[in-house]
């Protein structure tokens, strides 16, 4: 069993690397000084130098790829500014405009020092993913770290020059430039045009417009050119109202010659003339997204999968498939195989299921989320009612029995573990699977969670296979279980033990539902199982162990089933009709020297009026990975005493139930579900800092250190 738990870590492994690193882009961070001055400014660029053929992106990838994205671990005293994009090239193939770097770029941040900042060598790190593209697409990440001296004298590097060359490629404004810009026609389809045209500068060149990125609308990268120099976009509105100003870049000429300036198109002179010649297709939000692009998204749906094996609310069904490869080690290939396919056939049908449940909510106008079926109280009652049978099953209180053999839900043991057995193990590691996320996933999930349907199929397929791929895996590999302890009567008692952590699982499903009928809630569920438990007990005792009184025992259990549930679940809880909420309220206080807000659009753009951080925590009581980073990264002692010190403002948005408002404001910021923690720098003119799903208190503190104006 050792080995295989070694086989399964050495596989992860490999598995993780495939992101870590991609092979044809070198990353590199260089500095403009080796000293500086307390109170000076110096420029670190982040060099990426892409291999011949391959490219990365603009922070606007165009109708597809994605820019790519720096983390800073920075010490105290030193604070990065805004990151400077050169201008990129425009490259256009199979109808597609993309807007991309080639051969290397240099991404530019200035990083401010401390006037009270005291001499010493400082090391800058920071953490760089990207999306690299040739035939396919891949994502690709590295931590790069430099070193810089706080000094008496300020020094160059040998970097300083290249640097200076290509801040002069960064767009700038241009007060020469004029834009006039006006929408053309009506709307279709939530998509209209606009008609953007250049004057008093340049105007022999040919104009074009590169759309800054933006999570409300769209701006087509396609441009239709038009006498004049006047050139025709498609905006597509994503949510809210209508743009009164869209940032871009506005790009004259081509290659070595082109020029390029940051302008805002002011929007709000009306409604240019109706020209149907003028107007483009309206361009689909999955035409936008490449077939290149969405290869990386499933590598990355694939690899969160897998990381889905080893998070606390899949870890129960983990360890009886453990057990189960040891009760199949005897068995011949064939069988074993067979299983491990229909063990992954239950997982992938759970999925598409979850999909199409996706597929549902949003064709009814509904705002989709992942694990949002434990928003569902039915649901969390019928899981609790499942997952209580498995540990009594488990303790050997009662057999499921189907054509003669016993199929343990999700832990059959017995001689021949059947194909159903197998299938309902795959569906029960899909239902305890969902209230996580894993790190990678939620950007897979966020991309697929606003694409097409067929997006969300592919996506969610391939988060089937990888948390379903070791054990198919395993079962395509039947030498490998030679290694596994053969089996013998220890196997009952391991299948007892594995008992109490379904036990455990059940116990916190429990936790969750009970609560979300009031204050009884928890007595008449609790109640409830006790009587199903004791249906359960009759059931094995009486009528499964040949007893002579079976006729009666049957009658007993199946009358105790019937009559706690039409008394306790219909007539006191009225369990399919809950009236109470999970939610307060007031969120409570923690263990902190403060208490937590409850988060509101509205309260936090207050707390940015009065020159505040913020700090938003989106959870759910459900997420157990939300309350793990919650305890131990958010209700650190050394991050509450800095959030103190900053007079920071805390909101806790608790999506433990349906909120609507909760759900857009997830999916704005490209993630698909909880948990998301967003930090507000005191400037608003500055973006939240989406801090990384697998967040430490180091993260949290980084942030608040280096990103939060003081």
């Amino acid at each position: 069993m050792i080995r295989i738990m070694h086989v399964g870590i050495l596989w992860f492994a490999l598995a993780w690397s495939l992101t870590l690193h991609a092979a044809n882009t070198e990353v590199s961070l260089l500095l403009s000084h080796s000293e500086a001055k307390p109170g000076e400014t110096l420029f670190a660029a982040v060099r990426l130098k892409m291999n011949p053929g391959w490219h990365t992106y603009w922070v606007n990838g165009g109708d597809s790829g994605g820019p790519t994205v720096i983390d800073w671990d920075l010490p105290p005293g030193i604070s990065f500014g805004e990151l400077q994009w050169p201008v990129p090239n425009r490259f256009e193939e199979g109808g597609l405009v993309t807007y991309t770097y080639e051969k290397e770029v240099y991404l530019i941040t200035p990083l401010h020092i401390a006037a009270s900042l005291k001499p010493g060598k400082l090391v800058l790190k920071a953490k760089v993913r990207w999306l690299e593209c040739a035939t396919l697409c891949i994502p690709g990440r590295d931590e790069v770290e430099a070193t810089i001296l706080i000094g008496n004298s300020t020094k160059f590097t040998s970097h300083s020059t290249a640097i200076a060359q290509w801040q002069t490629g960064v767009p700038k404004p241009n007060l020469n430039l004029k834009a006039d810009a006006v929408w053309l026609g009506a709307i279709t389809n939530e998509t209209r045009s606009l008609s953007i045209q250049f004057a008093g500068f340049l105007t022999t060149k040919q104009p074009d417009f590169y759309p800054g990125p933006n999570d409300k609308y769209t701006v087509s990268a396609t441009s239709k050119c038009e006498p004049e120099g006047r050139i025709i976009k498609a905006v597509e509105l994503l949510e809210g109202e209508w743009p009164t100003q869209i940032e871009g870049v506005a790009v004259f000429g081509h290659g070595a010659d082109v020029q390029a300036f940051s302008v805002v198109l002011n929007l709000n002179k009306g409604i240019g003339p109706t020209a149907s010649t003028t107007n483009p297709a309206p361009l689909s939000r999955s035409t936008r997204k490449s077939e290149a692009t969405l290869f990386g998204v499933i590598l990355l749906a694939f690899i969160g999968g897998l990381i889905l094996n080893i998070m606390p609310c899949v870890l129960p069904v983990i360890a009886l498939k453990i057990l189960g490869f040891v009760q199949q080690s005897t068995q011949s290939p064939s069988h074993v195989r067979k299983l491990g396919f229909v063990y992954a056939l239950g997982v992938w049908v759970s999925f598409l299921v979850l999909a199409g449940a996706v597929i549902i909510v949003k064709q009814v106008g509904g705002t989709a989320v992942w694990g949002m079926q434990f928003q569902n109280p039915i649901f969390l009652v019928v899981l609790t009612v499942l997952v209580t049978l498995v540990a009594l099953n488990l303790f050997g209180i009662f057999e499921i029995l189907l054509t003669g053999n016993a199929l343990g839900a999700a832990s059959q043991l017995s001689s021949k573990e059947g194909s159903m057995g197998a299938f309902f193990n795959g569906v029960l590691a899909t239902a305890l699977a969902t209230p996580c996320t894993a790190p990678y996933l939620g950007f897979a999930l966020g991309f697929a969670f606003t694409a097409s349907y067929w997006v969300i199929i592919i996506v969610f397929s391939s988060i089937a296979f990888g948390l379903a791929a070791p054990y198919v895996l395993l079962s395509c590999n039947p030498n490998w279980l030679k290694f596994l302890p053969k089996p013998g009567a220890w196997m009952e008692r391991f299948k007892q033990l594995m008992g109490f952590p379904m036990l455990a699982t059940a116990v916190w499903l429990f936790s969750l539902s009970g609560p979300r009928y009031g204050s009884n809630g928890i007595l008449w569920l609790g109640v409830f199982l006790v009587l199903v438990s004791l249906a359960a007990w009759i059931w094995g005792e009486f009528v499964q162990r040949n007893s002579k009184h079976s006729t009666i025992a049957r009658i007993a259990a199946v009358i105790i089933l019937l009559a706690s549930y039409y008394f306790l679940l219909e007539g006191r809880l009225n369990w399919r009709h809950r009236t109470k909420p999970a939610t307060q309220d007031q969120v409570g206080n923690n263990s902190s020297h403060f208490g937590f807000l409850k988060w509101s659009k509205e309260a936090v753009e207050e707390a940015r009026k009065a020159g505040r951080p913020v700090l938003v925590d989106f959870t759910a009581e459900w997420c157990l990975t939300c309350q793990i980073f919650s305890k131990t990264s958010i209700e650190n002692e050394a991050v509450q005493k800095r959030l103190k010190e900053i007079n920071a403002a805390v909101f806790i948005a608790d999506f433990t139930d349906q909120d609507p408002l909760i759900a857009n404001e997830i999916l704005s910021h490209g993630r698909a579900g909880v948990p998301l923690v967003l930090v507000y720098p005191q400037d608003r003119n500055r973006p939240p800092i989406i801090l990384p799903e697998n967040l430490t208190a180091k993260a949290l503190l980084s942030a608040l250190e280096n990103d939060v104006k003081k």
